[in-house]
């Protein structure tokens, strides 16, 4: 699979994901917010209900307070009344009631006779008869007339109020009636049956349609799904919300008291669920709109992608690796642009074009004037880190040409085919279900990949950079003169050690053990250290190869005293003798038959370039081995400009 088909399938992938998990997170977040509006919204409309219906009690409890107040009644229920039937033919026909928006109207001395009845029905206009409201006499323990009972008692009802009838709920209120001396002589009681027209009202005023039921009543008598949720309305303070007809309406419920203070009758208002309505059709509009502007993004990052990273990438790589391949250094690779792949592109030929010449130069050298031993040299070098540079470059061509980007193109083509139809081919299309689960997959391989594909161009960028630094050093070891600059050992340490794995691969059964002290920046030449440092990690390493038992690499890194800084290489490999000690470092010594004896001996020349020593240590054959290196410890900008006085020959073998 190529990688334009890799980076296409995650592209879809990571876009259809951040698609998907956007809606799910709108759904959840929104979803919840807009039902609990809509829930809010309900028993809003149920608190406007209960609003007006405490309204129209007020209204029932003024014309009550009217009536006990007016001195026609106050002289109808006195003392010297008398049955004045012109006050009641006047006062309680049919057209004052209707004025007055009443169906009962009654008059009664303080004991609870009854002087004066008009109860009708609001529907027929005819006379009823109620067993709360008797034509003789009221209870003296009616809730009505509690106003004569004990301070205590009262506290327990209200003058006006909701009573339950045979009828139906009947709004009611009394009014004392005053007499002379001002002593109660009586009561004025009035009424409206809720139902019919108030019901109508109150539904027009509010809003809301809404309907009562007694709470005292069999079950059978109250609608189903009140009586499933009767005893949670009668126990909550609050409105009880609920959905009905299969979630396309919305219910609330609560309850309302009587005169006496007990929850008397049962109120729900319905609604449509309109908010879900409109959330949900606006989600599905805000989902198709991300697929399709995702859908859009993904073919130009396709797009782009293919023409500015991918095939130059896969040019520069294929580049690589036929140089290193063929050591054909003359080869330009001649990608001209100005960003960051031109620019490395730049670097490599320039690179190449300055190790062809210094190899060229060095190899005249070494003909003409017999310094064949710096040749070798630099090329020793430069071969260990254009080892790590060659397999670095193999494997991002791997990485590349194992990458599928064909697949993505595909099912990119198969999106597009159904972008009219995009939502009901995800949701209902046996091929669209399998495309979530696919580019979920696809993303974590092209994230791997990519990070795999970055660090193989860092390690390639790296080598030949390092590169670079060699043959530099070597034009300007003739010239005297050497690059300083403020150097961090620990991190030159580590980097020696990936250029090794770089070659011979991450050994898993190899211990690395790092003992590094806290040891500030020094003024060197970090590219002769790391020469050194590539030197003794590889041959540690070698060693461990053709030895048994416990392989284990010790990196040390310490100060040695306030002047100089120790840096140590040690294995458990297969040791060297006292003899070797010191010839270990003589031009072409060597041990392995396919070694060629110039990596240490050119390190302990750079050792003594940069005014330090290296020698070895060792308790002799398969006992392992230790080299050491030491330096002059100079803070950055504190070193002087004229040449140590070591500089000039060769320290190996303990001599310093």
């Amino acid at each position: 699979m190529s990688l334009t088909a890799k980076i296409a399938a995650i592209l879809t992938a990571l876009i259809l994901s951040i698609t998907t998990v956007g809606a799910i997170v709108q759904r959840s977040v929104f979803g919840g917010r807009f039902d609990q509006i809509e829930r809010e919204e309900a028993g809003a409309e149920l608190s406007r209900v209960r609003e007006a219906l405490s309204a129209e009690i007020e209204t029932v409890a003024r014309s009550a307070r009217r009536l006990g107040r007016w001195e026609p009644t106050r002289s109808f229920v006195g003392p010297e009344r008398g049955r004045n039937e012109a006050f009641i033919a006047e006062n309680l026909s049919d057209a004052v009631l209707e004025a007055e928006d009443l169906d009962l109207v009654v008059l009664c001395d303080a004991g609870g006779r009854v002087l004066a009845h008009r109860l009708r029905d609001p529907d027929t206009g005819d006379e009823l008869a109620l067993s709360d409201f008797p034509n003789e006499r009221l209870s003296t323990r009616h809730p009505l007339l509690a106003w004569t009972a004990s301070e205590a008692e009262r506290r327990l009802v209200e003058p006006s109020g909701v009573l339950l009838t045979e009828r139906a709920p009947l709004l009611v209120a009394v009014e004392r009636v005053v007499g002379s001396g001002d002593r109660m002589a009586g009561f004025a009681i009035v009424g409206r049956f809720l139902g019919g027209d108030l019901s109508d009202r109150i539904s027009e005023r509010t809003r809301t349609t809404f309907s009562a039921w007694p709470v005292e009543t069999t079950p059978d008598a109250l609608p189903d799904d009140i009586a499933e949720r009767l005893d949670r309305i009668t126990g909550s303070a609050a409105p009880v919300v609920a959905t009905i007809d299969d979630g396309g309406a919305m219910a609330v419920y609560a309850t309302f008291d009587d005169i006496q203070r007990r929850p008397t009758l049962v109120l729900r208002a319905t609604m449509e669920r309109s908010i879900s309505d409109a959330a949900r059709t606006t989600l599905l509009s805000g989902g198709l709109t991300d697929a399709t502007i995702g859908l859009a993004i993904l073919l130009g990052l396709l797009l782009t992608l293919n023409v500015v990273v991918l095939k130059p990438i896969r040019a520069l790589t294929d580049h690589a690796v036929r140089t290193g391949q063929n050591e054909n250094f003359r080869a330009k690779f001649g990608l001209e642009r100005s960003d960051e792949i031109g620019t490395l592109g730049e670097a490599f030929d320039e690179m190449m074009a300055k190790l062809e010449q210094a190899r060229s130069a060095l190899v005249e050298t070494a003909r003409t004037a017999g310094m064949s031993e710096i040749a070798t040299g630099i090329l020793h070098n430069v071969g260990n880190v254009l080892n790590s540079v060659n397999i670095s470059a193999a494997l991002v061509s791997q990485r590349v040409d194992g990458l599928c980007i064909d697949d993505l193109e595909r099912l990119a083509e198969v999106v597009k085919e159904h972008k009219d139809d995009l939502a009901a081919f995800l949701t209902e299309d046996p091929r669209g279900q399998h495309i979530e689960p696919f580019l979920s997959a696809l993303v974590d391989q092209l994230a791997q990949e990519q990070r795999a594909i970055k660090n193989e161009v860092t390690s390639l960028t790296d080598g030949i950079d390092h590169i670079c630094e060699l043959v530099k050093s070597q034009q300007n070891l003739a010239k005297g003169t050497a690059l300083i600059e403020p150097t961090n050992l620990a991190m030159r340490m580590d980097e020696a050690l990936r250029i090794t794995q770089r070659v011979h691969g991450v050994d898993d059964d190899l211990v690395v053990v790092r003992r590094y002290d806290e040891i500030d920046e020094v003024d060197l030449d970090k590219h002769k250290l790391l020469e050194i440092l590539v030197n003794l990690v590889q041959n540690a390493r070698q060693a461990m190869h053709r030895g048994e038992g416990v392989r284990e690499l010790t990196l040390e890194l310490r100060q040695s005293d306030g002047d100089h800084v120790l840096l140590a290489v040690a294995d458990t490999g297969v040791g060297i003798s006292s003899d070797d000690l010191t010839r270990v470092f003589n031009m072409g010594f060597t041990t392995r038959d396919e070694g060629h004896g110039f990596g240490l001996h050119s390190s302990a020349n750079a050792a003594n370039e940069m005014g330090g020593r290296l020698w070895a240590e060792s308790d002799g054959p398969g006992q392992g081995a230790r080299f050491l290196l030491e330096l002059p410890f100079v803070p950055p900008g504190h070193r002087s400009n004229e040449p140590s006085s070591e500089e000039g020959g060769v320290a190996y073998g303990g001599a310093a």
